[in-house]
C-alpha cells in the first residue's frame, strides 16, 4: 500500500517572498508528559539527525497580523549557524533550504502547519536582508 506524503516540498520564495531574519537556533527537545524526565534533544524519524529550533522574523509585514515569528526545525548533526549580520540590522536575513511543509489539525479542529529544513544560507544576491519581490500571481503564506 503506498504511503501518503505528510511533508510537502515548498520553495523558500513561496513561503517567504520578503526573506526572513534569525533571531535564534536552540536544540529541538522531545516531548515528554513526566516533567521530571530529562530533556533530551529530538532526532529526525527519516535520518536520525538532531532537530534544532531556528526561531525566524518573516520580512513580510503583512505577517505580524498572524504572528510574524515562526519556527523551523532544522536537521543538523552540529548547532547551525546564522548566516552573518548585515550592517544596519539587529538580525541575520537568511533563507531554508529544502523546506518542507506539514498541515494538520490541532486538538480545537484548527488546521495549521510546521516547517523543516535541512539547512539555512544567506540570502542569495540581497544585500539589504530581502529577496526578491514577489510577482502578483506568487502566493504568501498569509494568503486567505
Amino acid at each position: 500500500m503506498p504511503m501518503i506524503p505528510t511533508r510537502f516540498p515548498v520553495s523558500f520564495g513561496e513561503v517567504f517572498p520578503e526573506g526572513v531574519f534569525i533571531l535564534g537556533v536552540e536544540p529541538a527537545l522531545e516531548f515528554s508528559d513526566d516533567r521530571n524526565a530529562p530533556k533530551r534533544q529530538e532526532r529526525d524519524k527519516d535520518t536520525n539527525q538532531l532537530l534544532w529550533t531556528v526561531r525566524a522574523l518573516d520580512a513580510n509585514e503583512h505577517a505580524a497580523r498572524f504572528g510574524a515569528e515562526v519556527k523551523v526545525k532544522l536537521t543538523a548533526p552540529h548547532q547551525p549557524v546564522p548566516p552573518p549580520k548585515t550592517p544596519g540590522f539587529p538580525y541575520a536575513p537568511a533563507e531554508f533550504e529544502g523546506l518542507t511543509i506539514t498541515p494538520y489539525a490541532n486538538a480545537k479542529g484548527r488546521v495549521a502547519f510546521s516547517f523543516r529544513a535541512t539547512g539555512m544560507r544567506a540570502p542569495a544576491g540581497a544585500k539589504s536582508g530581502k529577496t526578491a519581490p514577489p510577482s502578483a500571481d506568487t502566493p504568501t503564506r498569509n494568503a486567505a
